[in-house]
């Protein structure tokens, strides 16, 4: 097997184990016997766990990211944009908690373990980036400017989504998680300075 068809299939089982037994009970072997393979096929593929739990994260984020962009092509409004890429977002997270539940359980581990620490901490960055290049994109597309520190909007749209995940898990509520979502793109729509105005 290709070794990339061959990650695919270990990150996948990587998430039917945490999905089924949580994220601390991940271990190559337990990763080994859920894709149905050698624990050797495991380090020929990934390194290590961390390398293994950075390709879980990047999975993710793949997803993440083809997701903005689709909501910058399919073009309107700033808010319309803005919307169909949170909401977006909250469709994922509903579509599937399991798979939430384990990348915030990993995010959070990497608060008590070096190794993870790192992995957590890129994939912090890389989703601001994500989200960073969304604000960019909507700026561009409307020849307009952010009022405020552009990071910082980022910042806060991630600490906004990643946060109601964590409220939608306790609660369930759909309706509301959508509706949080659905104003926090009008709010931040309302950001964007139209080019011209005020000149």
């Amino acid at each position: 097997m290709p070794v990339a068809q061959r990650r695919a299939q270990l990150v996948a089982a990587a998430m039917r184990v945490m999905q089924r037994e949580g994220a601390w009970a991940l271990t190559t072997r337990a990763v080994a016997k859920e894709a149905g393979v050698p624990l050797g096929a495991v380090h020929y593929a990934f390194g290590s766990k961390t390398e293994l739990v950075r390709a879980v994260f990047q999975d993710d984020r793949e997803r993440s990211t083809a997701l903005l962009r689709r909501a910058v092509e399919a073009g309107g409004t700033p808010e319309e944009v803005l919307t169909r890429a949170l909401v977006g977002y909250v469709d994922t997270v509903v579509a599937d908690p399991g798979a939430e539940i384990v990348l915030q359980e990993l995010t959070m581990m990497g608060g008590r373990d070096d190794d993870l620490r790192v992995a957590a901490r890129e994939s912090t960055e890389q989703y601001r980036g994500d989200v960073l290049d969304l604000l960019h994109r909507v700026a561009g597309a409307h020849g307009g400017t952010w009022s405020g520190d552009v990071e910082v909007l980022a910042e806060s749209v991630l600490g906004l989504l990643f946060g109601l995940s964590v409220n939608w898990l306790c609660t369930g509520d759909d309706e509301l998680f959508r509706r949080c979502a659905a104003a926090a793109a009008r709010d931040l729509a309302a950001r964007l300075i139209p080019a011209g105005a005020g000149s």
